[in-house]
This record gives C-alpha cells, sequence and structure tokens, in this order.
C-alpha cells in the first residue's frame, strides 16, 4: 500500500479483554502512522478498558455487540439500520480501515463487507480468517483453529502496514487516585500488610464461560484454610453470585468487590497476589499488568486468549475436549466443556501458584 493516509478508522467491538489485548497492536500503529487522525470504533464497555489516550485521537461507540463473535444476529442488523452511526463515519471519508478482529464465519463475512462498503473507506485491511476476508485489500490470511495467540493475530495486521511489532506487551494504566482508593479500602477492612490477597471472579459476560459457582466456592475455602487467605470476590453490579458465594464462605469472611471501576479493579488487581477468574475481561487485565491468574477455560481456544504477558508464572484449566468447541455460543444447554472441569483440577493449579508466592 503507498500514499498518505490522514484518516484512519480502526474498528475493535469485542468485549473488556479484546480490547486490553489490542493495545500493543493500537500502539505500534500509532507509531506507525504518527500524523494520521486515528479513530477508534468499539462498544462503550470496551472504550473503558482503553486507559491511555496515547493511541487514538478520537473513540465513536455505538450500543451494538461484537463484529465477529456474533453474540446476537440482531447485534449485525443493528449496527447496519443505524444510519446515523454510518452516515457519521461515511462523511469522516477515511484513508484506511483496519478490522482488528477475526471473520469468524461466513455470516459475519457477508455482514462485514456490507459494514466496510457503507463506510466507504478508501483501503480496506484486515485478518482474511479462513478465506473469508475476501473483500479486504490488505488480507492477513490466517487458520482460526491454529494456535497462535489473539496478541499475535493482531500484530500481523500492522506488520502487513510495514510497522515493527517487536516486544509487545498488553497496557493498562492504573491511576494513582485508583491505587490509593484500593489502599484506604484494604486498610479500613483490616487487610495486614503480610497478608496474601487472592481475589476471585465468578461471573463473565457469556455465561457459556462461566465455571460452577460451587467450584469457586471450595476453591474459597480451600485458600482460606490453608493459607489464611484474604479472599475478594470480584464481579460487575449485576453478579448475584458474588452474594451467595459470600453467604457459603462466611467463615473466610471474604470481601465484596463488585462494580468496581474498571481503572479501581485494575488497581486492587495491582494489590493481589493471585487471581482466579473465568475466560473474561478481568482476566486480561490481570494478566496486563502482570498479576499472577488461573484461568478457567471451557468453549473458548486457550491458546488463543490465554495469558500472554504472565505467561510463565499464569495456570491454565482447560475442560474436556468436545466435538462443538471451541465454540462462539453465548449460552449452552449441557455446559459438557465447563462441567467437566472439578475443584480438584483447579486446586492443582492455584496450589502451585501458591507455593511459589509463599517462597
Amino acid at each position: 500500500m503507498h500514499g498518505e493516509y490522514k484518516k484512519i478508522l480502526i474498528a475493535e467491538a469485542g468485549g473488556i479483554g479484546d480490547m486490553v489485548m489490542s493495545t500493543p497492536v493500537l500502539n505500534v500503529l500509532r507509531n506507525r502512522f504518527p500524523r494520521s487522525i486515528i479513530t477508534l470504533l468499539t462498544v462503550p464497555r470496551s472504550a473503558k478498558a482503553l486507559t491511555s489516550k496515547h493511541y487514538v485521537d478520537k473513540i465513536i461507540c455505538f450500543n451494538q455487540e461484537s463484529f465477529s463473535k456474533s453474540l446476537s444476529s440482531a447485534a449485525y442488523d443493528q449496527i447496519l439500520s443505524n444510519l446515523k452511526l454510518l452516515w457519521t463515519l461515511r462523511k469522516e471519508r477515511f484513508d484506511m480501515m483496519i478490522d482488528l478482529e477475526a471473520i469468524e464465519t461466513w455470516k459475519a463475512s457477508l455482514l462485514r463487507y456490507i459494514f466496510f462498503k457503507s463506510i466507504g473507506a478508501r483501503n480496506k485491511v484486515g485478518r482474511n480468517s479462513n478465506g473469508r476476508g475476501f473483500f479486504l485489500d490488505v488480507k492477513v490470511h490466517e487458520n482460526i483453529l491454529e494456535t497462535t495467540h489473539e496478541i499475535d493475530r493482531k500484530l500481523l495486521i500492522a506488520k502487513a502496514l510495514g510497522a515493527e511489532t517487536n516486544n509487545p506487551k498488553q497496557n493498562f494504566l492504573v491511576s494513582s487516585e485508583d491505587r490509593g482508593s484500593i489502599d484506604s479500602w484494604l486498610q479500613d477492612s483490616n487487610v495486614a500488610n503480610d497478608q496474601v490477597i487472592v481475589a476471585m471472579h465468578p461471573g463473565s459476560f457469556a455465561p457459556i464461560k462461566r465455571w460452577k459457582r460451587e467450584g469457586f466456592i471450595e476453591i474459597g475455602k480451600r485458600l482460606y484454610e490453608r493459607y489464611n487467605a484474604q479472599i475478594i470476590l470480584t464481579g460487575d453490579s449485576n453478579d448475584k453470585v458474588v452474594y451467595e458465594m459470600k453467604k457459603e464462605l462466611i467463615n473466610a469472611k471474604p470481601m465484596v468487590a463488585v462494580g468496581f471501576p474498571l481503572g479501581r479493579l485494575g488497581a486492587l488487581l495491582e494489590r493481589t497476589h493471585l487471581f482466579i477468574s473465568n475466560d473474561t475481561g478481568p482476566c486480561h487485565i490481570a494478566d496486563a499488568i502482570n498479576t499472577p491468574l488461573v484461568v478457567i477455560f471451557g468453549p473458548d481456544d486457550h491458546h488463543r486468549y490465554g495469558p500472554y504477558n504472565t505467561k510463565s508464572k499464569s495456570r491454565i484449566v482447560t475442560g474436556m475436549k468436545i466435538s462443538c468447541s471451541p465454540c462462539l455460543k453465548y449460552e449452552c444447554k449441557t455446559h459438557e466443556c465447563m462441567e467437566s472441569i472439578t475443584s480438584d483440577m483447579v486446586w492443582e493449579e492455584v496450589e502451585s501458584l501458591m507455593k511459589e508466592i509463599n517462597k
């Protein structure tokens, strides 16, 4: 590709974790095109995960779900029917549009093609996932089923545009105000400076990724009984399971951190010695700030979405390999992959990390 790119649109419409995993490619694209006006198209909950304003000049949010993961077919219908959004983007006359997400299905391919056409960018760049990016001008070829990490897949887009992609690191900045808030909260809760703090996140945006509540409760009990750990239960304001777990863990006196803004959650995870989580946004925040974690994977590919920054000091627990995995479902009737994960399987990985922490 040749020419000057005064205006660039980057689309990253996935979840919080997708945005955190996009920070390395956003950084190198900013460095590659320092004089371009870069606009990011994303969803509101993910925009909050972009804690550095260095990467882009402008953020446009829309109230829809992911382009590629397609949690509901209505998401695309709503995007395409939002004439105001399309008209706003088309009027910008972008020189280049870069889509950071994979094209997971042929339905997504067709809808993405229509969306690109509607925007009217001069150059179209993205991932030619199993041949589904036929409409792109710059195609980054990939096999969805390969074990390449999602961060490295995104960086290949930047590399195709001539960017240097050495030493990629995820980025999640934590402010001094958020650190001070968490320090005060822990101090007011009488958490000793030398006490081991373990946070557990039993929820996830997609129900299919949630491990059973009873499993988290059992792990919490063992952590308290064996290590006298201060248990902190994290979640969003709608996670009823957190309060149910608090009742079951009453002897361990767990603290509850629900509805925290992402910056404050990041500050909490900085103070945490270990984070135990489903495959969801907060585990990627923990990974970005180098907090050791145990991630419980069911339907998604752990090679593609597992820990990156903390790979050497984190653990992954995977469910039984079944014919339909990896899958893109939002919910599942059988939940076989997650049901196959036992408390002992998770505890084995937790204990191996706790031994490292207590050295």
